[in-house]
């Protein structure tokens, strides 16, 4: 009987609502249009509360910090970020105490890039120490490279939709050596800065 009264009372609320109203959020195409506050449903006991973030390396970022941000952008997400000394703002690898076993690259004050060290998941489900042939079968069309210092040796990678924004794997001796996400062209270094 709740229900149906509680039905009964949002169709009367809705029918009194201003149909003539503009709506709302006009955007420049590139944003989704807001929402007004009373088109926004409160959360009930049915509808699940939002996920963490995902713990988990992509070509996006990790957890609250998204590669594209700026540094104060990512501290305000993630918790005050600890700086090499010195700090180089043309490049440096920062971490943060809520992301262990990552370093970020920071370029320019823009978080650019995470290396991973073993033990942290990654959205293509390899781990360091995984053999060349163990990601082959997983990933039959991950685009294969020679490495730079290592004749026998390679890269593993991994673009996202746009290629913009990659994750890739070192093989080194026939296994995943080294893990690292980010923005091109900064993904990409064989070397890291600071």
């Amino acid at each position: 009987m709740r229900k149906i009264f509680l039905l009964g009372a949002i169709a009367i609320l809705s029918a009194c609502s201003d149909k003539s109203a503009a709506p709302a959020g006009t955007t420049s195409g590139n944003e989704a249009p807001s929402l007004p506050a009373q088109d926004i449903p409160a959360p009930t006991a049915s509808t699940p509360a939002p996920a963490p973030a995902s713990k988990v390396l992509s070509a996006d970022g990790i957890g609250a910090i998204r590669f594209g941000m700026k540094l104060a952008e990512a501290e305000q997400a993630a918790g005050k970020a600890t700086l090499p000394e010195p700090f180089d703002p043309v490049c440096s690898m920062v971490r943060f105490a809520s992301v262990p076993k990552l370093r970020f690259m920071v370029e320019e004050g823009v978080v650019t890039r995470a290396d991973a060290e073993p033990g942290v998941g990654n959205a293509v489900g390899v781990a360091v120490g995984d053999t060349l042939a163990q990601v082959r079968e997983k990933h039959p069309d991950a685009q294969v490279s020679t490495h730079k210092y290592d004749k026998n040796g390679h890269y593993v990678t991994f673009p996202n939709a746009d290629g913009k924004a990659a994750i890739i794997l070192e093989e080194s001796g026939g296994k995943v050596s080294k893990v690292r996400a980010g923005l091109q062209p900064a993904v990409a270094y064989v070397e890291t800065c600071g």
